[in-house]
This record gives structure tokens, C-alpha cells and sequence, in this order.
């Protein structure tokens, strides 16, 4: 009896270690995430002006540094809401887990600096090419995070739905070749690129449709 007692404190500490290392984690996460976000403001300047009749076609030139914001913005807010809900499925925590999650960061740290780039030199192959790179990297962080966490459901509950673990792959494979196709895109024409991003909703709802279809086949009827 004093074995099974022990056996059970032990596991109860070992789970709130986890909970607490995961809590760190994301609070880490979601600070990184934020200050990034916050920081694509700084590429937005001021114009200076002596005619103040001037300051509407200045404030028209910046439009392409408005566009790069919000983009960015998007993005940046995507990544954010994506790795909030994979990380609620999260149980445990675990040092590749840690080092992984720092490099998914590290990409998700660099947009603003690509961000600038891209809007200070909206015709140039390699500024888009080096911002895409950017975001392939973070969706390709993502990809890796959720394929570490899920693989034999190594940080997952045991029963977790493997339906569930197919979907959440194939939406973050989707975001990472996106991405890349984007780069190749931009290798052809800079200015096309950019639309390479909406196919991220169409396909966004087609997964979603093809999850919601295969768990409605294999419900018991």
C-alpha cells in the first residue's frame, strides 16, 4: 500500500512539474510572440512634412509599408492563435519540446526585420524572397513542433484522437508549403507573391470540411 501511495505522489509531482513547465513555456511564448507583433509597428515612420497639404500623398507613399504591417500583422496573429491551440493539447513538457518551440521563435522574432525589408524594397526578388523564407521557416517550426509533441503521442494523452493528430499535420504541412510556394513565386515576380497567402483560408476550410466528412464516416452509426 505504501508503494502504490508513493507511486502515486510521485506521478502527482511529476504532472504538476509538467503543468508548470508548460505554463512557463507559453507564457515565454506568448510574450516573444507579442513583442514581435508589437515591434512591426516600428516599421512605420512618421512622414515629415512642411506643407501640411502634402501629408496625404506622403501618407499614400507609405502604403506599401502599411500593407507589409498588416500582413505581417496577420501572420504573425496566425502563428499566435495556431500554437495557443496545439498547446492545449499539450500534457507534458520535455527538453526537446523547449528546444524546439525556441526555434519555431526564433523565425516568428526575425518578421519585423523581414517585414521592413520587404516594404522598403517592394520590387526586389530577394527582399520577398528572404521574407517568405521567414514565414516557411515559422510554419515549418510549426510543422516540426506538432510532429514531435504527437509522434506515438509522446506528449499527447494516450487516446488522443488519431483522426485529430492526422488533421493538425496536414493544416500545418499546408501552412509550411504555402509558404514555399511562395517563395518559388517570388523568384519568377516579387509583387505576385504575396497572393500565394490566400490560399491559406480555402485550403484552411477544405481541411476542416475533409476532417469534419471523415469523423462523420467513422462515427458509429
Amino acid at each position: 500500500m505504501s508503494e502504490r501511495k508513493e507511486g502515486k505522489e510521485k506521478r502527482g509531482v511529476e504532472e504538476e512539474s509538467g503543468f508548470f513547465q508548460l505554463e512557463r513555456l507559453n507564457g515565454f511564448s506568448d510574450a516573444v510572440m507579442a513583442v514581435a507583433i508589437t515591434l512591426l509597428i516600428l516599421t512605420l515612420e512618421v512622414p515629415k512634412v512642411s506643407d501640411l497639404g502634402d501629408l496625404g500623398a506622403k501618407l499614400r507613399e507609405l502604403w506599401p509599408d502599411f500593407l507589409g504591417f498588416l500582413i505581417s500583422f496577420l501572420i504573425i496573429g496566425y502563428f499566435w492563435v495556431t500554437h495557443h491551440l496545439m498547446f492545449n493539447y499539450v500534457k507534458r513538457s520535455s527538453p526537446g519540446l523547449l528546444w524546439l518551440n525556441l526555434a519555431f521563435l526564433l523565425f516568428i522574432v526575425v518578421l519585423p526585420f523581414s517585414t521592413d525589408l520587404m516594404s522598403e524594397y517592394t520590387s526586389s526578388k530577394t527582399a520577398m524572397i528572404f521574407y517568405n523564407l521567414n514565414m516557411a521557416f515559422a510554419g515549418l517550426g510549426l510543422l516540426l513542433l506538432w510532429t514531435y509533441i504527437s509522434k506515438g503521442n509522446r506528449l499527447l494523452d494516450e487516446d488522443f484522437d488519431p483522426a485529430l493528430r492526422k488533421h493538425l499535420l496536414l493544416v500545418y504541412a499546408n501552412v509550411a508549403a504555402i509558404f514555399l510556394i511562395s517563395v518559388a513565386v517570388a523568384a519568377v515576380s516579387a509583387t505576385a507573391s504575396p497572393y500565394v497567402y490566400l490560399l491559406l483560408l480555402p485550403n484552411s476550410i477544405f481541411l476542416e470540411w475533409m476532417h469534419r466528412k471523415e469523423r462523420g464516416e467513422n462515427e458509429p452509426r
